[in-house]
């Protein structure tokens, strides 16, 4: 797997999702010091041409085209600044970082690396180390844009920028001596200039953090590891009052929240005194959810968030919601100018309240942040916060978990899948977690595993960050009755398909060696038998869909895996697939039967996520609607996705009629939800009664898989967002997955009522039939697409599109 530095980032053109095999950027061993620069580290930004239709124009904040020469001219005119174009948006856009501070010269540049990696790698010693105390450079990093917009976060940094860097007067100079600040000067370029929130991939960017599947997101995600703040605020708009961390409960479980809220809630009472000091009548309070709102109003729960992620990086995060919304065809050009001026203000003031608050506090901070780090490396439990430990704090804010001493993430025969635990062991150590790989064979809690397996020993920096990814979760249903967001859990070590063992007393004893990165091996078989995959992770499918794309004959058995003749040419290009992929083939059974297989090419009827979660297994993907069936679902669609309600008694003649010449040739069909459900009734296919949770369930759920083409070699989880059931199951159903007796195993759902865990219980999450006119059909409860999240459930949809290809 290819490595990319920090360095390397800064040329690199990032342009779209990640696929299934390509996998988050993750950072190399440590820079050698050798090769660490002074400061400043300038260059040249490429300009962009003008855009008069930039959105950002009518509010009154600076377009994206003007960005380049005015840090270009702030870099000319200044030693302080330096500017880097670090990575491209999904729509093409330079995403520009920046850093502000005094000029270091190459030995004091390495001497505060040294000293940062110092503060996670030995804590301990680097809370007593008086020249590091004295000397170091403590961080600021500000995010702004995220949501494309919420714009005036960017014009923020900008003018703070412009003032650090032409401001000579002695107090600015000694700051820049004592700070680095780190600025993403606009995270969603996409939306700044097409005025959306959403990224030009469709993406809500500040729902990514812990997923990176966005390139805007995996910047964010490396500017924070490699930056290390002690505040980091993420700027946005638009709620009024000014809304600003900390947060409501519930919280997560893993963070050292008594090192946060001891400096969170200060510095944001602070910040609302500066936004008084403004003198607007419309900033003189601030509403800060954890002394103004209710449980679960505004929380901090899911690590997804930008200040959610930072927190687990050890960092005093903030969002900061600007209070005036400028957009709007009602508002004057001049209203929105106004507007635009205020928000711009109150994100200047967190700006420079948050460093004013480092200054202050900086012996304090400091500390705390290696505290952090220090009790992850021994392995010290999460602190009991006492009632009144800050005005507010009670019974209601105390979350927090249990740290397991390792995790193991099998290698060979004890693991399900092998690009799935690369891709896992990719996404710790891309997010900041330490990994190593055993150098002989072990064994540990009574079970045996081979060299090169991985081991996540819990006694590390960042283990709260490891844990939330790692861990299964918490059921929060009986201790908070509403989330800002979901999911409620997450869990990629049950959801990501990976097999990941948790041992809680020990740390195996076997010599370990760090790694930096996950590698799979696949396997072919030697000899001339034909070959079998088992279709147990994305990647599996992309083999498939590789191999029908070069002409193999490829046959699909009645338990959903796929086999491959073995002639000598199939072999080449299955060996091709094992490489590029780490799929593994094995012989397959004597005599075995199956159905031929042809290149499928789905119709979705939903959204981005549909749309690259059948990019990511593969398949020839078209965008249909309601309005679109003539156009779009032609001869060559072989299966329509429904993601999204269709009324199907108010289509046009035209389009009713290509819906029914799809129908009438046999077209299979997947369906998501209530709304395929209710499709699958409305145009006479499989009968079900499909019911929802409230939309607020999210989670981790309990499983029985039942066998079948869909959920053989499934995972013994899911993941659900708004999970369905279906019920009253016509004649020609089967059930291939359901409901466990007890259905949650972490998130919030419900427990009674008629949308409630006991109404679920034992009943179907997914079937599959045939209809009378020979369509195959498989209905999902569950949510294979939820913002590319659940990659272990993207197989079980590329199954049920294969099945539902049958006629």
């Amino acid at each position: 797997m290819t490595v990319l530095s920090a360095a390397l980032l800064a040329t690199v053109a990032l342009t779209g999702p990640a696929s299934a095999t390509a996998l988050p950027t993750v950072p190399p061993r440590a820079v050698d010091i050798s090769d660490i620069r002074g400061y400043p580290r300038q260059s040249t930004l490429p300009l962009w041409p003008d855009n008069p239709a930039d959105a950002s124009i009518p509010i009154g904040v600076l377009p994206y085209d003007e960005i380049a020469p005015k840090l270009n001219a702030l870099q000319r005119a200044s030693d302080r600044v330096s500017a880097r174009v670090a990575g491209r948006s999904a729509g093409g856009y330079d995403l520009y970082a920046v850093t502000v501070t005094a000029p270091e010269s190459r030995t004091e540049a390495r001497q505060q690396e040294t000293w940062k990696r110092l503060i996670e790698d030995e804590p301990a010693r680097a809370q007593r180390d008086r020249k590091l105390l004295a000397g170091y450079k403590t961080p600021l990093f500000v995010n702004a844009n995220i949501h494309g917009n919420e714009w005036e976060g960017t014009d923020a940094a900008l003018r703070v920028i412009e003032d650090l860097a032409t401001n000579r007067s002695p107090e600015v100079a000694a700051l820049l001596r004592r700070n680095r600040l780190v600025f993403n000067i606009t995270s969603n370029p996409d939306g700044r200039v097409a005025g959306t929130r959403a990224n030009a991939a469709g993406y809500d960017l500040n729902r990514d953090l812990t997923i990176v599947a966005q390139p805007e997101t995996n910047l964010i995600r490396d500017l924070i590891i490699d930056t290390k703040p002690i505040i980091t605020l993420d700027l946005h708009g638009y709620v009024n009052p000014t809304l600003l961390h900390p947060s409501t409960p519930p919280h997560n479980v893993n963070n050292e929240y008594d090192l946060y809220i001891k400096h969170g809630l200060p510095n944001a009472l602070a910040i609302e005194e500066g936004l008084r000091g403004l003198g607007y009548a419309e900033t003189q309070r601030a509403r800060i959810p954890f002394r103004d709102d209710e449980p679960g109003v505004w929380d901090d729960f899911p690590p997804i968030y930008v200040p959610s992620f930072a927190m687990l990086q050890s960092s005093i995060p903030y969002t900061i919601e600007a209070p005036l919304n400028p957009r709007g065809s009602t508002l004057t050009p001049a209203e929105r100018v106004r507007r635009s001026g205020i928000n711009t203000d109150v994100h200047e003031v967190a700006i420079r309240t948050s460093l004013r608050y480092i200054q202050d506090h900086r012996a304090e901070v400091l500390h705390d942040q290696a505290e952090v780090y220090r009790r992850g490396l021994a392995g010290e439990p999460l602190r009991d916060i006492p009632d009144g430990y800050v005005p507010g704090w009670g019974p209601e804010d105390n979350y927090n978990t249990t740290f397991p001493r390792s995790y193991v993430i099998p290698t060979g025969t004890g693991q399900r899948s092998e690009p799935a635990a690369a891709r896992l062991v990719d996404l710790l150590i891309g997010s900041g977690g330490r990994v190593w790989r055993a150098k002989k064979a072990f064994t540990a809690g009574g079970k045996s595993y081979r060299a090169g397996s991985y081991v996540v020993d819990m006694h590390q920096p960042k283990r709260g960050l490891v844990n939330s990814l790692l861990e299964p979760g918490a059921d929060i249903t009986d201790r908070v009755g509403d989330l800002y967001a979901g999911p409620a859990a997450w869990s990629q070590g049950l959801t990501w398909g990976a097999t990941v063992d948790v041992l809680w007393n020990t740390l195996p004893g076997v010599h370990l060696e760090r790694t930096y990165d996950g590698r799979a091996e696949g396997t072919l078989p030697a000899g001339r038998s034909d070959l079998r995959l088992d279709l147990r992770d994305a990647a599996d499918l992309l083999a498939v869909n590789s191999l029908l794309a070069k002409g193999v004959a490829v046959y699909r058995l009645e338990d959903g895996s796929v086999v491959v003749p073995g002639t000598p040419a199939n072999r080449k290009l299955a060996g091709a697939e094992v490489k590029a992929r780490a799929v593994s083939f094995e012989p397959a059974p004597r005599g075995w039967r199956g159905t031929p297989l042809d290149r499928v090419v789905v119709g979705y009827i939903g959204t981005v996520e549909e749309r690259d979660t059948l990019a990511d297994l593969g398949f020839e993907a078209r965008a249909v609607t309601a309005a679109t069936l003539a156009g779009t679902l032609t001869e060559d669609v072989d299966v329509l996705l429904v993601a999204d309600n269709v009324d199907l008694a108010n289509l046009t003649a035209e389009n009713r009629a290509a819906l029914e010449g799809f129908l009438a040739r046999g077209g299979g069909v997947v369906g998501l939800g209530t709304a395929g459900a209710s499709f699958s009734n409305a145009a006479a296919l499989l009968t079900v009664t499909a019911t929802a949770a409230a939309s607020l369930a999210s989670g981790v759920a309990n499983i029985v898989n039942n066998g079948g083409p869909v959920t053989t070699s499934a995972i013994p989880h899911t993941f659900i967002s708004q999970p369905v059931w279906f019920t009253h199951l016509g004649a020609n159903v089967e059930v291939e997955q359901s409901y466990a007796a007890d259905p949650l195993l972490s998130g919030w759902w419900a427990t009674d009522g008629a949308n409630g865990q006991a109404a679920a219980a034992n009943q179907a999450s997914i079937v599959r039939g045939v209809s009378v006119a020979g369509n195959g059909v498989v209905l999902f409860g569950t949510d294979p697409t939820f913002r590319l999240h659940p990659k272990g459930l993207q197989s079980q949809l590329g199954r049920a599109v294969l099945w539902a290809t049958r006629r």
